[in-house]
């Protein structure tokens, strides 16, 4: 009984990691030069990534739609977004240039 009860823990511990090992994703593996110092954004799994600063990216994570928002009709490239009637991109701001100067000195970068 007590071998029987260690094996059920162990099956649910094993089924628990599981579900969790499923339901993670990766957001996209840019830099902020990528995303030209914040003027544009990406989106992979469901999860933008954004150049706040112009040097550091942070990820958003949508979950409205799941893992197919980055594939939807009505997504733009470059402007990404968790919801379809948004007013702005996640992130994306076109007037955006400040920190593009760290870049010229660095290198890519920004994580």
């Amino acid at each position: 009984m007590r071998a029987m009860r260690g094996w059920i823990a162990w099956l649910f511990l094993a089924s628990a990691v599981g579900a969790c090992s499923l339901s993670n994703r990766e957001g996209p593996e840019v830099t902020c030069a990528d995303l030209e110092c914040g003027r544009i954004n990406a989106c992979q799994d469901g999860i933008i990534a954004q150049c706040v600063d112009g040097q550091t990216v942070r990820y958003h994570v949508c979950f409205e739609g799941g893992d197919d928002i980055c594939d939807e009709s009505w997504q733009t490239e470059g402007e990404y977004r968790c919801l379809e009637f948004a007013t702005d991109c996640e992130g994306c701001r076109p007037e955006r240039v400040d920190g593009c100067g760290f870049f010229d000195n660095q290198g890519a970068g920004g994580r």
